[in-house]
């Protein structure tokens, strides 16, 4: 049975991410062309832009890799580990990814703010990573029940805002990021639980 249209349009889809993956870590985000994705992945200029401008074929581009990162099962923490420990170890493979692919992190980071391309990093993704941090939260019992929602949330907003932030630096330095991740984590999990214990113990 032949592929259907859809499956045609997806399979094509596929190469030109494949595509513009490779050209973008090779060649640089800028020195890459629309033309220059379509030779590379054997279609034509217009089944490109089909997929979108160089700026959709990175968002999706590392969209693809975000999802892949999430999918990895996160490392067990120990039972000694902190609340900040077992956060840090969800974020891991994404701040790996950051780190791996230090000028296009900033060119997507670029994008992300210009609010030019939508991405499942801020929906779908957000949302799964937040119900993740929550979940880890909750697990610690360090912080009220009520408090555990909000609490993620902050701790999602203050990880992407160091991504971001850092990407504007010349070198992102992985372990470095991690440590200021740790700490920020650490200093978010402290407030909650410090709320957490004066709610306890009030008269």
């Amino acid at each position: 049975m032949p592929p259907s249209r859809a499956e045609l349009r997806q399979a094509t889809q596929e190469r030109v991410l494949t595509a513009a993956d490779s050209l973008f870590r090779e060649r640089g985000f800028d020195a890459t062309t629309i033309r220059d994705i379509a030779e590379a992945s054997g279609v034509s200029v217009g089944s490109v832009m089909a997929s979108g401008d160089k700026n959709a074929l990175l968002v999706r581009v590392f969209d693809s890799l975000i999802e892949k990162g999430h999918a990895q099962p996160p490392t067990v923490v120990g039972r000694g580990d902190s609340c900040a420990d077992g956060i840090l170890n969800l974020v891991r493979p994404f701040v790996a990814l950051f780190t791996s692919r230090q000028d296009l992190s900033r060119m997507y980071a670029s994008i992300q703010v210009s609010g030019k391309e939508p991405s499942p990093l801020f929906t779908r993704l957000a949302a799964l990573l937040v119900e993740e941090i929550g979940a880890t939260i909750s697990a610690h019992g360090c912080t009220d029940p009520a408090a555990i929602a909000g609490t993620a949330q902050a701790i999602y907003f203050a990880y992407i805002g160091t991504l971001f932030s850092r990407s504007a630096q010349q070198t992102i330095d992985e372990s470095e990021l991690l440590a200021s991740l740790r700490d920020t984590f650490t200093s978010i999990c402290a407030c909650a639980s410090g709320a957490h214990t004066s709610q306890e113990f009030a008269p």
